[in-house]
């Protein structure tokens, strides 16, 4: 959860709390106003009634219960009360109803909530001599609608306030965060290995100094990343080079030492006399060992630099090399395809291409357990004389969480050859759904000859 939804979920759950407990407070105030104001109107009407009721004792011995309740209907309809005159419950003379409102009712739990208690709202005033009760009750509806109607805006408007402080919080943190978020996306982008991301200034003290010490640590990163690459081209060349030099001495010396010591065999043999068949077959053995050692010999000089790459370039020796490689592992099948029209490559960019493929090879051998390895070689012509070129190795074998599982040397070779020749190198692998590598490579324009 990022930092701005926690700070508004944080700030809408105060505004929560805060409307309920400002809604407990003026649900109870208006409790308690409407209760003041029934208990005072049932008061007040009360002693009237009594008055009036004591005036018509004093004046008859014997009240007259419609003389009496035509003095009642004087009153009118008498706000939030109900009049009545009855000598019992089914008795009714007279009744007198409260007057009406035309505010809207209010809803049902409102009036639960702040409805006082109906026996605190009901008198009687006995007409002495008659046997007859006054009975008057107050009516909380009216009351408790023009009460609802003032809070109900009241709530409406906290509510609204509440709404737009959340929004207008919200929209000051997201503000006031972004360069933030800017400093994040410039982190993820140097983990990716873009070195030269910076981050710009945002006005604000603190945030300017988290940028600044970004910029800072980008900058030395993207020279010490500058710098390994340079060491890396530079281990690489020299490696390269001690291949070649060490290939050039095996086929130089020890070839020539080999192919003596055959020709010394193949002479002894010849010239053995017949009936000796045990120096014969001795020299036979001797011709046959140098043989093998030979093609030992060549097998480690094609390993250490090939000398057909030189000749026939790197298509051939790609082709040479996967097919070589078939024949030693009949267990899985490696298909090499090109399209389009390779150009002449420099010498590095060569080497390092043979061996990105070589050490792939090597790697599915080893670890993917898979039957099928495809090798596609795609050059793809681009405005300016320039083109594309592609190399994309992959295999259905077991793969690998790319997230989890540490990358062994084979893999950290592969991608510094990768950066030492310029190119950018994508690894794709899941877990049973094998692994695929794409090498993309702009090739500049050949120069004429």
């Amino acid at each position: 959860m990022n930092l701005r939804l926690r700070l508004t979920l944080l700030l809408t759950s105060i505004f929560v709390i805060t409307l309920g407990v400002g809604a407990g407070y003026v649900m109870k105030n208006a409790r308690a106003a409407v209760t003041d104001e029934l208990l005072s109107s049932l008061d007040l009407a009360s002693s009237l009634i009594g008055l009036m009721v004591a005036q018509e004792a004093s004046e008859t011995s014997a009240p007259d219960p419609v003389r009496l309740a035509r003095q009642l209907t004087g009153l009118g309809h008498p706000r939030h009360l109900h009049i009545e005159l009855s000598s019992s419950p089914e008795a009714l003379v007279l009744a007198l109803p409260a007057a009406g409102g035309n505010r809207a009712r209010a809803p049902d739990w409102f009036i639960r909530t702040i409805e006082p208690d109906r026996l605190d709202l009901l008198r009687s005033v006995r007409v002495p001599n008659s046997g007859l009760h006054v009975i008057v009750r107050a009516d909380p509806a009216a009351e408790i609608s023009e009460v609802w109607s003032e809070t109900r805006l009241m709530l409406g408007v906290l509510v609204a306030f509440g709404v737009v402080a959340v929004a207008l919080v919200s929209l000051v943190v997201g503000r006031a965060l972004r360069p933030l978020y800017a400093v994040a996306a410039a982190l993820e982008r140097v983990e990716r290995g873009e070195y030269a991301s910076r981050v710009a200034g945002s006005g604000s003290s603190e945030v300017d100094a988290i940028a600044e010490r970004f910029n800072h640590m980008a900058s030395v990163l993207e020279r010490s990343h500058r710098e390994m690459t340079a060491l890396a081209t530079r281990s690489l060349a020299i490696q390269e080079e001690e291949r070649r030099n060490l290939a050039h001495e095996l086929h130089d010396e020890m070839g020539q030492s080999i192919s003596a010591i055959k020709a010394l065999a193949v002479s002894i043999g010849q010239r053995a006399p017949a009936a000796d068949g045990t120096l014969a077959t001795s020299a036979a053995t001797i011709a046959n060992v140098c043989t093998d050692v030979y093609d030992r010999v060549r097998h480690m000089m094609m390993r250490l630099r090939p000398i057909i790459l030189d000749e026939l370039g790197l298509v051939t020796a790609l082709q040479n090399m996967i097919d070589d490689w078939n024949g030693h592992h009949e267990e899985t099948f490696c298909r090499f395809d090109v399209t389009g029209r390779v150009p002449s490559l420099s010498p590095e960019t060569s080497i390092n291409l043979f061996r990105i493929v070589q050490e792939a090879l090597t790697n599915i051998a080893r670890h993917a357990r898979a039957t099928e390895a495809a090798i596609v070689l795609a050059v793809e012509p681009l405005a300016g004389g320039r083109a594309k070129l592609r190399l994309r190795i992959s295999d259905n074998g077991v793969g690998f969480d790319v997230d989890r599982i540490a990358r062994g040397l084979g893999l950290v070779g592969i991608a510094e050859r990768a950066r030492a020749i310029g190119g950018t190198l994508s690894l794709a692998s899941r877990a049973g759904a094998g692994t695929q590598f794409e090498l993309d490579l702009i090739l500049e324009p050949e120069s004429p000859a």
